[in-house]
């Protein structure tokens, strides 16, 4: 089987509020659907949206082959533009302004999902 999941697929495994069905399939494909539903606005995740994103946005793949990409996606939620707009569960938001996007919000399993997904990146 393989790892990538078609494009059509997503709406059958993610569920209101950052549940995802996917969840039952393993971390892995859990995290591809939680990027793929959230952050393929502004970044390619695989080639899903190989052609998506926002061109000077790096995709999944380039961040994590820089010495510090892990690191990245651990904190990613601090790194600008994303705490204009993520909540994540249990952080305080760096601004108390409204969000400059559509709000995600994401909870720490969906941090962790995130990162086994990444993890299969490098």
């Amino acid at each position: 089987m393989s790892r990538w999941l078609p494009a059509f697929l997503l709406p059958a495994l993610l569920m209101p509020g950052g549940t995802t069905l996917a969840q039952d399939a393993g971390p892995v494909a859990a995290g591809r659907a939680i990027a793929l539903q959230h952050c393929a606005r502004c970044h390619v995740i695989d080639p899903a949206n190989g052609l998506g994103g926002i061109g000077s946005t790096p995709s999944f793949k380039l961040l994590m082959t820089l010495p510090d990409g892990e690191h990245r996606f651990v904190t990613f939620f601090d790194r600008r533009p994303h705490g204009a707009f993520i909540r994540m569960e249990g952080v305080e938001p760096l601004t108390t302004l409204p969000p400059s996007a559509a709000e995600i919000k994401l909870s720490a399993d969906d941090l962790d999902a995130i990162l086994a997904f990444v993890q299969t990146l490098k």
